[in-house]
């Protein structure tokens, strides 16, 4: 049996943190934002997302309405905090969540 290692996931109001239980440090640090095109349609000739999550939103701020899905430690937004931990597994971690528990 291949012994599988755990995924955990650190949220905070301003940054997240993620990596693998036994790690020593966190494997990616991340700012915990969410932001969607103030006007669809309007970042031309690039691949518009409906949503954006952590770096790429906070350096696309200036297109995008961004919002923290966590504030004063409390979840405000369940639906962008599900947005979070999907670019948390699939593009910061980049695991499979069948194979990696959290």
């Amino acid at each position: 049996d291949e012994e599988v290692t755990a995924v955990v996931i650190d949220n905070g109001s301003g940054m997240s943190k993620a990596g693998f239980a036994g790690d020593d440090a966190p494997r990616a640090v991340f700012p915990t934002i969410v932001g969607r095109p103030k006007m669809p349609g309007m970042m031309v000739g690039l691949d518009q997302k409906e949503v954006y999550v952590g770096e790429e939103a906070q350096t696309k701020r200036g297109v995008l309405k961004t919002e923290y899905p966590i504030e004063a430690g409390f979840v405000k937004d369940w639906d962008d905090m599900e947005k979070v931990w999907n670019h948390t597994i699939y593009n910061e971690l980049r695991v499979s969540p069948e194979e990696h528990p959290c």
